[in-house]
């Protein structure tokens, strides 16, 4: 009997999951943006991009667990005391970071959400604060979907994360047909707190399970040694990858915020499927390092990043060719006149995006981060220069020439570099 292999399991099943949650984020926007108008629905979306912001409440805990798991599993040794020792540290982890962020609130969203002060009438660090805690449970979460992950049951995960989303899109369509006024922190909450409350129960029932004995000091420890180093590797990579928002936000009209927000949704669909595939992948990588099996995981990324470059200029073709379908799909009142040159860098950029996360990946699962310090620095301050000087004078355009940029000039080269040399060196051990 044909036996699939264990990462295209989880791959399907986190495509599925990607395309539901893609789905629901892009569904949303029609109700969204006819409930909330195009004022309130530019705020929702800057509030949206800290999602990803707020995934750094875990300080790298997570990333660091699922490779102890990884490892451990590939000796047949226990783990579950790390588990235990990583989720007892997020806990403290996740309470220090929403403290911070509340002290820190008024603060940020004076400047964050500067051009929407009369919209807000003043309340900017109340919605601001609103979703930094909505979008710190779901980073919180995510710890448990990585144990699934590091387990090679991420197929788990996925089905956990698809139905939560779909039961915030159930909320949203209850505020839209019985006609409830819906304010932006309602909007937020109804959309994203299932997300967050599904993944924290897991986490909690997960603890539950766990032997009663307690970790030993050398447990935290060892988890600790490993968070820095992914903890400053997703702080940079989010200074790269969330400096548009920061951007658009100072330099573009609500329209354009519209317009850039659902148009990079619907490359978001597009790019996570590939993003489902790398994380599947990344246990796999782990353990073919940790056995030596250099042909199958030079075979393995060789097959991913063709597949993905292939993948992304045809999809961004065919969106191009349906996109009155598409945007009018989600919105009537959406403006569709967007210049091919814009699409044309949307699939350079994605693209170049491949190439890079699948290096990423790699090195992470290496626990090799160091140049990571160097070159993403060196990219946050390339992306931000070159985002806000450009979007003043092309708008959208100019953004995402900025964003590519960044990429060419640093991890696109450096990434790759630092890991055949590292793989060089194993295989001559």
């Amino acid at each position: 009997m044909l036996k699939i292999p264990t990462h295209l399991i989880t791959a399907s099943s986190s495509w599925l999951s990607k395309i539901i949650i893609a789905g629901v984020q892009l569904l949303s926007v029609k109700y969204l943006l006819e409930m909330l108008g195009e004022s309130n629905y530019a705020i929702f979306s800057l509030l949206t991009g800290l999602m990803v912001w707020c995934s750094i409440i875990d300080f790298g805990i997570g990333s660091s667990l699922q490779n102890f798991i990884s490892e451990l599993r590939a000796k047949n040794q226990d783990y579950n005391l790390y588990i235990k020792a990583a989720l007892q540290l997020l806990l403290i982890a996740s309470i220090g970071f929403i403290s911070v962020l509340f002290v820190l609130s008024k603060l940020i969203s004076e400047f964050y959400l500067a051009s929407f002060h009369e919209s807000l009438h003043g309340h900017e660090a109340f919605v601001f604060f609103s979703a930094v805690v909505v979008f710190g449970l779901v980073g919180a979460g995510t710890v448990g979907y990585k144990i699934l992950f590091a387990e090679l049951i991420g197929w788990k995960a996925n089905i956990i994360n698809g139905i939560s989303y779909l039961v915030g899109l159930i909320c949203v369509l209850v505020f839209y047909f019985l006609q409830i006024k819906i304010t932006i922190v309602a909007a937020l909450i109804a959309l994203y707190a299932p997300v967050a409350l599904l993944s924290v129960i897991y986490l909690c029932y997960r603890y539950y399970n766990l032997p009663k004995l307690k970790p030993k000091k050398e447990y935290y420890k060892d988890i600790l040694k490993r968070t820095y180093g992914f903890f400053i590797f997703m702080l940079l990579s989010i200074l790269v990858l969330q400096a548009d928002y920061i951007v658009i936000s100072q330099k573009l009209s609500s329209s354009d915020i519209v317009k850039y927000t659902v148009t990079m949704k619907i490359f978001g669909l597009i790019f996570f499927i590939y993003t489902a595939v790398l994380q599947a992948l990344w246990p796999i990588c782990a353990e073919y390092r940790i056995r030596k099996e250099w042909n199958k995981l030079r075979k393995t990324v060789a097959v991913n990043v063709i597949g993905g470059v292939f993948f992304i200029f045809v999809s961004t073709f065919l969106f191009y060719l349906f996109k009155s379908t598409i945007y009018g799909i989600l919105s009537p009142t959406l403006d569709v006149n967007i210049s091919i040159y814009i699409f044309i860098l949307l699939a350079v950029y994605f693209s170049v995006r491949v190439w890079c996360d699948t290096f990423a990946m790699l090195l992470q699962s290496m626990n090799a981060l160091k140049v990571l310090w160097f070159l993403v620095p060196c990219q946050a301050i390339i992306s931000g220069w070159a985002q806000w000087v450009l979007a003043g004078k092309y708008g959208i355009l100019g953004v995402l020439i900025g964003l590519t940029l960044s990429f060419l000039l640093t991890v696109f080269w450096g990434l790759p570099v630092t890991y055949f040399n590292m793989v060089k060196k194993e295989v001559y051990k």
